[in-house]
């Protein structure tokens, strides 16, 4: 599959994730939550994940806020929407960890996926949320 510009990225089922994400790139699909789950020391330390093919000594820009507040958002909000989850999400963690990708995810670590993805944090717990979404899966079949 070719690589999209996450920007424009209307359904995380057409894409296939990439290697690195910039910041202003993150929208919270299932690509990019694993990818931050993957670099979660880096991003613990406060330093993003730098792209190999974009690092040049001579690239300056103007920074208008510390280096290291991006990073501790991002792993803080994925940390936070794991939170929700009875366990904290250990199935997921201990996946990805492992070095698995989103096609090798046991069915509980997929659903935790599904439950941390998207633009924001879903209000309902997980078991509240898995219940509603079995429940309108069952909805569409008999439809």
């Amino acid at each position: 599959m070719a690589e999209y510009d996450c920007l424009n990225c209307k359904r995380w089922k057409d894409c296939s994730g990439k290697d690195w994400y910039h910041y202003a790139e993150i929208r919270w699909c299932p690509y990019q939550v694993i990818w931050i789950l993957q670099n979660a020391a880096t991003l613990d330390e406060g330093s993003w994940v730098m792209d190999k093919n974009l690092m040049d000594e001579s690239d300056r820009r103007q920074i208008n806020e510390a280096y290291y507040i991006k990073a501790k958002i991002a792993i803080a909000e994925v940390r936070a929407r794991l939170a929700k989850h009875p366990n904290g999400g250990e199935i997921l963690i201990t996946q990805i960890e492992d070095g698995r990708d989103i096609d090798a995810l046991s069915k509980g670590a997929y659903e935790i996926l599904m439950y941390v993805k998207g633009k924001d944090r879903k209000f309902e717990d997980f078991n509240t949320w898995r219940r509603k979404r079995k429940f309108r899966q069952k909805e569409t079949l008999t439809s």
